[in-house]
Parts: C-alpha cells; structure tokens; sequence
C-alpha cells in the first residue's frame, strides 16, 4: 500500500437533489434535499475508500446563497477539499428532481440553466497560481463537466489539461453521455475527441458508445477507444460485466446479478470512485474493478447518490479495497 498522499481534482458540477421521500404509489409527494453531481459523487466514494491517503479537490463554481453553504458543509464532513469551489455572486447552483420506480430505475427533471458551475472555467482562468492547482497527480472530469461549458470555456479547459497532462498529471475521462446538455451529436463527438486524445484512463459505458459511435458491444467500444493513447480503459455494461483493455490487452470480468435493485442513481460513480481509489493504493486494474462492481452493487441497494456514510462504511469492512 502506497504511503504517499495523493492529490486529486474532480472537476464537474454539484447541484441541489430533490428525491422523493415517498412510492409513487403511496399518497404522499415529499421529496428530501441532498446535493449531487456525478464528478461530485465519485470525488465522496474516492475519499471514502482512500480515507487520508488522498487529498480530494473539487473544481467548480457555486453561488453564495443558502444552498450553496449547505454544500459547502457537506463537503467539509465529507473531507473534500474546498479550495478550489469559486463563488459566483450572479448565479446558483442548479436543482433536480428525482423519481425512482419500483424496478429502482431513476427519471430526472432539471433547472441547471443558470448553474453556477458553467462559470468555473473563467474562475479558474484567473487563479492558476493557486497551490491547490500545483503537485495534481490526477484529474477526473465527465462528458457532463465540459458539456455545462460555453466552446470558448471549453477550448480554455482543454489548454489547462494538456498543461496538466504536460506536468505528469493523470488524467481521467468518463463520457456520461446526457444529450439534452448537447446542441448536436457532432459537438459531443468533436468534444469527446479531445478528451479521449488526453486521457490516461477511460470509464466508458457501453449504453453511451451505443448512441454516440453506433456500437453494438462492449468489443465495439474497445476497438473505437484503442484507436486513441488511452493505457487504461475499463467498459461498464451492467449486469453483463466489464471489458477491460489495458496497454492493448483485453480482458473481462463478470459481475454478481444484484437481487434487489433500490436505486440506480450514481451506481457509475461510485463504480469509478472505487475503482480510482483501488488503483490509487496499487492495485492492479482488475483487482480495482472487481473492488469497484461490488462498491457500485452496495450503492445500488439505497436510495440516493450519496449512500449513507454508515452503510458504505459497513460495505468497506466486508468488500476491504
């Protein structure tokens, strides 16, 4: 196990959660407030799993009202870095609603307009002398991440990275495809093509390549993503397992089928807070993504993106990374 302290930054937006606190067949239509954001879930499961071997840093904007506290509260309890989450005094954070049927399946209605956090890159843009931005041994962001920016921030992002890249930063893509953040599937085709040009580590779905490159397997999703100089690429498909391809070589891993399926908000994310976690402390990539699709079979059996600390603690003392 590694005794050096790592440093990471998740770039991405938080946003506040409303999910409902009743069945949609009872009477009742209460919803409970949380906050979440895939890069900001996965940044909670790798400080969750690492504990003190890594410093966490989230990179976004929020705003400075009430919510935006809370968050920042949150945060604090959950030991992520706050030194890099700016403050906009013109916008807030964005707001959800969650639904989850009886199968544990999620719908989602957003008010992500005037989120905060598709102004990070001009916060950013103006304090690359932060020490917080300095030593980074890796950096995660999402399809979601650069899918919130304007082309000019996002062009900007794509020159802070490289320089990340430049410096022996590690840098880590999952596509998380969401169409409706996109003006056309060629934007997302083109944006996507520069982080998959930058990255060391890709977390693809199968369901997203489906959509966007017109694969038919997790093998399509290989061959498309081995075209680029990605060492690490580690394909979820559900129920029916991983492919994994690293330095060229694939191979595949089954996963358990989960009796009781509660909520599939965030099952990716954890999957990918556990899995960098586990290769963070030396293991090797399968046995990171064995650690990982059980972590991600645990989240799945509660209800919210973020499980309760106690119950994921629980987790991590029979599953030990």
């Amino acid at each position: 196990m590694t005794t050096n302290i790592a440093n990471i930054i998740v770039m991405g937006e938080c946003m506040v959660e409303f999910g409902r606190a009743t069945s949609l067949s009872s009477s009742g239509n209460l919803y409970k407030k949380s906050f979440a954001g895939d890069v900001f879930n996965t940044g909670i499961y790798i400080k969750r799993c690492v504990k003190e071997q890594a410093n966490v840093k989230f990179l976004t904007a929020i705003g400075t009202d009430e919510n935006s506290n809370e968050m920042l509260a949150m945060m604090k309890n959950e030991s992520i870095e706050t030194n890099l989450v700016y403050k906009s005094n013109s916008a807030q954070m964005g707001l959800y609603l969650i639904d989850v049927d009886d199968e544990g399946e999620r719908s989602f209605s957003y008010w992500r307009e005037t989120s905060a956090a598709k102004q990070v890159v001009r916060f950013l843009s103006d304090d690359l002398d932060n020490p917080a931005l300095k030593n980074v041994d890796s950096f995660f962001f999402s399809g979601i991440s650069i899918a919130i920016l304007s082309e000019r921030d996002r062009q900007k992002l794509w020159r802070f990275i490289f320089e990340l890249k430049a410096s022996g930063t590690k840098i880590i893509f999952d596509p998380n495809y969401r169409p409706t953040l996109w003006s056309t599937i060629n934007e997302t085709r083109a944006a996507y093509a520069v982080a998959f040009e930058l990255a060391d580590i890709a977390l693809p779905g199968v369901d997203d390549h489906m959509v966007l490159y017109n694969a038919k397997s997790a093998e399509d999703v290989a061959g498309f993503l081995e075209q680029f100089a990605i060492n690490e690429i580690i394909i979820k498909n559900g129920s029916q397992g991983m492919l994994l391809s690293v330095d060229g070589i694939r191979s595949y891993i089954d996963v358990d089928p989960v009796k009781k399926v509660v909520d599939t908000t965030s099952a990716g994310d954890a999957f990918n807070g556990a899995y960098l976690s586990s290769r963070l402390l030396g293991r090797t990539p399968r046995q990171a993504a064995n650690f990982a699709a059980k972590a991600s079979a645990c989240v799945i059996q509660h209800k919210g993106a973020i499980v309760d600390d106690s119950a994921f603690s629980k987790h991590l003392l029979d599953c030990p990374i």
